[in-house]
């Protein structure tokens, strides 16, 4: 696993999709949804990973933890002040981290919002080992410029005012292509997911209470004597 928990630093507000369409054609990705002719949109699926890892170092004034992955890789988690509600981790805890990475885009309806970036953490339990989920969508809106069916390349621009030029590589997003034409404005949207579970720790989960028998009003309980 490259270092995904980077990107969620407290820029993780920050447009990462104006580099969207360039990643449209990993070979790698999976098709997720197709183009649809009501509204046209697509969506693939870049990253599904999973690994296990062990907290080297916790850094709570800079916000960074160090993990050394079962391959012995290291990656930095820079969460930001942005990032709440997540369970502690601890030196030497064990974890198992999920990451996942989509990358979706669709034509903007006339006369709607810009598009907004927004992050979201949670945390609960998986069989009362403490989990914590961050979910940052990184969006942006872009203009065609140029389409060539035949190459299947697509020019844009963004909102900065940057033009982009790329090939689109996988089938998806040739689809979604091909419903384009220039002046068309597109939402672009990449997810950034990632969860762990600290499998080292059990923490004891609330038992459900007995249940009583309710007694009508009026009804007195008592005991049968002995012997009966």
């Amino acid at each position: 696993m490259q270092s995904p928990a980077s990107r969620f630093s407290s820029h993780a507000t920050v447009m990462v999709a104006r580099c969207a369409f360039a990643l449209f054609g990993l070979g790698t990705a999976a098709l997720v949804a197709l183009p649809s002719a009501a509204h046209a949109q697509a969506s693939v699926l870049l990253k599904n990973q999973q690994a296990g890892a062990v907290v080297e170092t916790v850094d709570r004034d800079a916000r960074e933890i160090l993990l050394r992955e079962d391959n012995g890789h290291l990656l930095t988690v820079e969460y930001g002040s942005a990032v709440k509600d997540l369970p502690h981790m601890h030196e030497g805890d064990h974890l198992r981290i999920s990451y996942v990475e989509t990358l979706g885009a669709q034509i903007a309806p006339p006369g709607s919002p810009m598009p907004e970036s927004t992050l979201t953490t949670a945390r609960g339990f998986v069989h009362g080992h403490p989990r914590g989920v961050i979910a940052a969508f990184n969006r942006e809106r872009a203009t065609v410029k140029t389409i060539d069916l035949k190459t299947h390349t697509l020019s844009f621009v963004t909102d900065d005012g940057s033009l982009h030029v790329t090939v689109l590589r996988t089938q998806a997003m040739q689809d979604f292509l091909a419903t384009l034409k220039v002046g068309d404005v597109v939402d672009i949207t990449r997810m950034e997911s990632i969860s762990y579970v600290i499998t080292s720790k059990v923490v004891p989960q609330p038992q459900a209470a007995t249940p009583q028998l309710a007694v009508p009003a009026g009804d007195v309980v008592s005991a049968a004597p002995a012997g009966q």
